[in-house]
């Protein structure tokens, strides 16, 4: 069985996990042409229009705009996302306010929403919304149960829709909302989401001064609502609706001001996870030098010519699973956001085939697919007649594509993170650090004389396994495992022709400049830092079972290779956060063989937990991969 898959205890089935993917809702219509929902027998807004209710009852109900201008970051919790209208709404507003905040997060929870082509429909019928309505479209992901963070409006607008039960999701969520939007079908129709412990939940996520506002005024809402500390009362409401429910608490104290803080921060490593640190850092108006031994970006792990985007697949859909999910899809989004401005930027969402090697290996594969259930459009198993097709050469098997997968250039991804970072990042190359030590104003990186490098509020480790190099870091478990790469050049190539990805007991992918890179070797405790034969020959036969013919007539002896060290942890679970005994000293580590993955979503979760912002995972998730997993280290 693949690394990825869950091995499960002999003679014990593997409890059956939830679906990955979420069924989607269809739109049925009144005769005036009002949206309704058949499944709870509801309308998706009232007859007099829904973007005039989202602004009468949601926006004006929660004060704002005023209420987000002075903001550094403004936050608003939905429950139920619906048609979107609430949120496209609350953008237009935001973007057209010269006053508004300098970032707004929109959190909502939706169990079942719509697909992108019938919103696509949907939104021409108001062209107010026009451009953000189709960049929401554009970037809609898969259904997929989960935590989904999409960028907005060149960064200002960030959206985090969350696809699942409200019951089981808001406990997960990490936020402070300022303003509630209360929206989801009307009681009697849909009960489970205006319950005591959905509503007390989302009361929990409030901030201090926290609005809400909803067109319900059920008695049973207001009630747990005034339980909750918000002081409701009732004001006239849209079109036939005689009256809303607004709602507001008292500060208990005064609200820290972000742009009081020291916003500097040093960087160590400027591979994919350092360097996209910088890029989610200097996003929030961070400060950041960043400090790296070698002559440039990318020259270790991260400058492997081409690296695969894929999701972990395992039976029992584990938390590395659900994680790559989530990172994957951000990752691809991070990649088209930073290449939009980085002429050199090499990706391509080709697809990737998990082809079947074996009989074994089909039914195992097949078996993931039937207990984790992914929607078609992530996930799906072909046949060997489709599969040969995709690969473009006879194959005995099929396997699982995955069309929303690719392929990227490490080292184009981490210039392009660091040319959206652009002069908020001061690097210092050629420059080692030999330790850490605390100062009066945070944090000093020295070198090997003891001479200060540089000083920061924080700084982030992101310098793979050389993070053990640290006294406050040295008991991690990270071990640091040799990979070798065998590159078929494009003259070597000749007649070989593949424009996907394809995976099995190795992976081959399109080579930048063309030809084609396949691996990898896999040595712990191996030093040698020159490619060798044997290993060439080793990929070579991985390459000929996963694509029978392919490698026929490639001489091992001719090929290039490409050494660096993967980090790897005991768990397989990349490092993330804080070092619990070392207050601003956070790590980035461990992402073994998927940097391009667990970078981005994991730079993005750091950062959030450092502006104390709505976070982009789960907290279960988020704790997976925290260094204080690992117990009191630092």
């Amino acid at each position: 069985m693949n690394p990825d898959q869950a091995k499960q205890t002999p003679g014990k089935q593997a409890a059956t996990p939830p679906a990955a993917g979420i069924a989607p809702t269809s739109l049925e219509f009144l005769d005036d042409g009002t949206p309704r929902s058949a499944l709870y027998d509801d309308v998706y807004h009232s007859s007099d229009g829904g973007p005039d209710q989202a602004r009468h009852v949601f926006l004006a109900g929660n004060d704002l705009p005023q209420r987000w201008r002075n903001r550094a970051v403004f936050t608003v919790l939905e429950t139920g996302f619906g048609l979107g209208l609430n949120f496209l709404a609350t953008w237009h507003a935001f973007h057209n306010d010269p006053k508004a905040a300098a970032a707004l997060h929109f959190v909502s929870v939706e169990a079942h929403p719509l697909k992108g082509d019938e919103l696509r429909r949907l939104y021409a019928r108001w062209p107010e919304f026009g451009a953000m309505a189709r960049e929401l479209v554009l970037k809609w992901p898969p259904l997929l149960r989960g935590l989904h963070r999409l960028h907005l409006d060149g960064g200002r607008v960030t959206l985090t829709l969350i696809l699942g039960d409200a019951a089981h999701w808001l406990p997960q969520l990490q936020l402070q909302a300022d303003a509630l939007y209360l929206d989801g079908f009307a009681p009697q129709k849909n009960p489970a989401l205006w319950s005591p412990e959905v509503l007390s939940q989302v009361c929990k996520l409030a901030a201090a001064d926290a609005t809400l506002a909803t067109w319900s005024v059920a008695g049973g809402v207001r009630e747990i609502l005034q339980q909750q500390g918000f002081v409701c009362d009732k004001r006239p409401g849209f079109g036939q609706k005689r009256e809303m429910l607004i709602g507001r608490r008292t500060p208990a104290a005064p609200i820290p001001s972000a742009a009081e803080k020291k916003r500097h921060a040093l960087v160590i490593g400027a591979g994919l996870a350092g360097t996209a640190l910088c890029e989610r850092l200097a996003a929030r108006g961070w400060q950041i030098t960043l400090i790296e031994r070698h002559a440039g970006p990318a020259q270790e792990a991260s400058g492997n010519p081409a690296g695969a985007l894929r999701p972990i697949l395992n039976l029992s859909d584990q938390s590395n699973a659900r994680l790559s999910r989530a990172s994957l899809l951000y990752a691809l989004r991070h990649h088209s956001r930073v290449g939009e401005g980085s002429a050199g930027m090499r990706h391509a969402r080709c697809g990737v085939l998990h082809v079947a090697t074996t009989a074994d290996k089909a039914l195992q594969l097949q078996q993931v697919l039937q207990a984790v259930r992914y929607p078609a459009d992530f996930a799906r198993w072909i046949d060997a007649e489709e599969a040969s097709e995709l690969a473009g050469r006879p194959l005995k098997l099929g396997g699982i594509w995955l069309p929303q997968a690719g392929w990227a250039d490490p080292a184009s991804v981490c210039r392009a993170n660091l040319l959206s970072a652009g002069a908020a990042v001061q690097t210092r190359y050629d420059c080692a650090v030999d330790r850490l030590q605390t100062c009066p104003d945070g944090w000093e990186a020295l070198d090997a004389q003891g001479q200060v490098i540089a000083q920061g509020e924080i700084v982030l480790l992101a310098n793979a396994a050389e993070v053990r190099g640290f006294e406050q870091t040295r008991a991690l478990p990270l071990e640091a495992v040799r990979g070798q790469l065998s590159l078929i050049r494009a003259a070597q190539a000749r007649e070989r022709s593949l424009d996907i990805v394809v995976c099995g007991d190795g992976y081959v992918a399109p080579a930048p400049g063309g030809g084609f890179c396949t691996g990898a070797s896999f040595h712990r405790d191996d030093n040698e830092t020159q490619p060798r034969l044997e290993d060439h020959i080793a990929n070579l036969a991985r390459l000929e079972s996963m694509l029978p013919g392919f490698a026929a007539g490639l001489n091992p002896a001719q090929l290039e290779g490409r050494v660096s060290w993967r980090c790897t942890t005991p768990d397989r679970m990349p490092i993330a956060g804080e070092m619990i005994n070392s207050p601003g000293l956070h790590v980035l580590s461990g992402l073994g063989a998927r940097g391009l993955v667990w970078a981005p979503l994991l730079a993005e979760l750091m950062v959030s937990q450092l502006c104390q912002e709505a976070l982009p995972v789960e907290a279960e998730l988020a704790a997976a991969v925290s260094p204080q997993r690992f117990g009191q280290r630092g």
